[in-house]
């Protein structure tokens, strides 16, 4: 069973898109995958969340391995605060959140 989680969604004016990383866990595995979807900012926040999860799903299906990453579930654990702090700060500059 695949499970899905969506981290803040944010609109960036420039693109005029929504963004968001879109995390899948499936088969114990956890897959993390940055979308953006064009659309006006005023088009409703449920359809939004919904569109970008069926897209990182889409991509998950297709095993579209260069946008996605990957960790598998036992090694979360043992991951540092240090790096997951750093690992966080880096996925918000790849999506532009940061300067």
């Amino acid at each position: 069973m695949t499970t899905t989680q969506i981290q803040t969604i944010t609109y960036n004016p420039a693109s005029r898109a929504f963004e968001a990383r879109v995390i899948l866990k499936d088969a114990g595995e956890e897959y993390t995958y940055p979308c953006a979807l064009r659309a006006p900012l005023d088009m409703d926040t449920t359809v939004v969340s919904r569109q970008l999860a069926e897209m990182a799903s889409r991509r998950h299906a297709r095993d579209h391995r260069p946008m996605h990453s990957h960790r598998p579930e036992h090694v979360l654990g043992h991951v540092p605060a240090e790096v997951a702090s750093v690992t966080d700060a880096l996925w918000q500059r790849l999506l532009g959140r940061a300067a």
